[in-house]
């Protein structure tokens, strides 16, 4: 069993275990916790064969030919079915016969192997009853802001033969998230880049550490306000596809550009000075130095005209009227050609 600091809940497994099912989003715990239970049966069997399917491709008929071929190299093997949600989904075609050839595999196990099934939902049923018999239904818990933070501390104690200062770890949980896998990697790359002092500062995260979350989905107002609509396009694409940032973000990131483009430009209209816009509206560093220039060139009715436009893309987006990605592909040309 590893430890890993702070933690919920863990799972022991035992040699005798013929079906495990393991059921929830954090990758880094499902990882570890099959590696856990490999080593249960490794200790009782000796050398143990993982044997990975994709519960999306494979059928069952392939999967329980493999559980019940003896290998004549090892005593014991671990079948593990990936996206086993997938695997036994209701809408899936033949999936209750699956389900259901699953649950009388339950009621009558081979000996020379252990089932693992992983799943990021799990539709309970008769099937957990069965499989409490002969192992364990276990769902991964996520931890709180402050677990994970604890946890990261205990990581680079245990794991990467370095400290990291409480601040330090708030910021990176800030920056990166509650995902273990993603932040172990962080830690593990600033614990070699801080070495030989072995301690990870505060202003080692900010140094080391991309973007957070929030902070590249407002990289996309810095975008328009250049009004290249097709690199304002192309970092869309980028933060949809690779940074995986929910379209409900990213779309009040552009309304909210629109609606301080609009209120700073009613500001210059009525004689207020940039000091005072910069102070009322928070604008901040070139940034905020670009969006006053840009409202400068703009009459007050067309940026509120754009405003008022860009929320009604959201309220389409948001209704389901119009595709989310499509109403931000539209709205961020929109801001471009008014813009420039």
């Amino acid at each position: 069993m590893f430890t890993m600091g702070t933690m919920p809940k863990q799972p022991t497994f035992t040699a005798s275990m013929r079906m495990v099912v393991l059921h929830g989003k954090e990758p880094f715990l499902m990882s570890r916790y099959t590696d856990d239970l490999e080593t249960a049966l490794s200790k009782e069997y000796g050398e143990v064969e993982r044997i990975v399917f994709d519960g999306t491709t494979t059928d069952l008929a392939t999967v329980l030919d493999e559980i019940r071929t003896l290998d004549l190299l090892t005593r014991h093997k671990l079948v593990v079915v990936d996206e086993a949600d997938s695997f036994l989904a209701s809408g899936r075609t033949g999936s209750t016969s699956s389900r259901k050839a699953i649950e009388r595999y339950a009621e009558s196990t081979v000996e020379s192997a252990t089932l693992l099934l992983r799943a990021t939902a799990w539709r309970p049923g008769k099937l957990d009853k069965s499989v409490a018999k002969i192992g364990m239904v276990f769902k991964l818990e996520g931890l709180s802001e402050s677990d994970t933070v604890r946890w990261c501390v205990g990581r680079c104690t245990k794991e990467h033969a370095c400290s990291i200062e409480m601040d330090a770890a708030q910021l990176l949980v800030h920056k990166i998230g509650s995902a273990l896998t993603r932040l172990d990697c962080e830690l593990g790359k600033m614990a070699a880049m801080v070495a030989p002092k072995n301690n990870i500062t505060k202003e080692a995260v900010v140094e080391m550490v991309g973007l957070s979350k929030e902070e590249q989905a407002w990289e996309i107002q810095s975008v328009l306000l250049s009004g290249n609509g097709s690199a304002a396009l192309t970092k869309l694409g980028e933060l949809l596809d690779v940074s995986k940032q929910p379209k409900e973000l990213l779309m009040w990131a552009v309304v909210d550009l629109t609606r301080r483009l609009s209120a700073a430009a009613s500001m210059f209209s009525m004689g207020q000075s940039s000091a005072d816009v910069r102070k009322s509206l928070r604008l901040f560093g070139d940034g905020g130095n670009r969006l006053m220039t840009v409202a400068k060139r703009r009459t007050p009715s067309q940026l509120a005209d754009l405003f008022t436009e860009a929320v009604a893309i959201d309220a389409r987006s948001r209704s389901g009227t119009l595709d989310g990605r499509r109403g931000l592909e539209l709205l961020a040309a929109r801001v471009c050609r008014e813009l420039y």
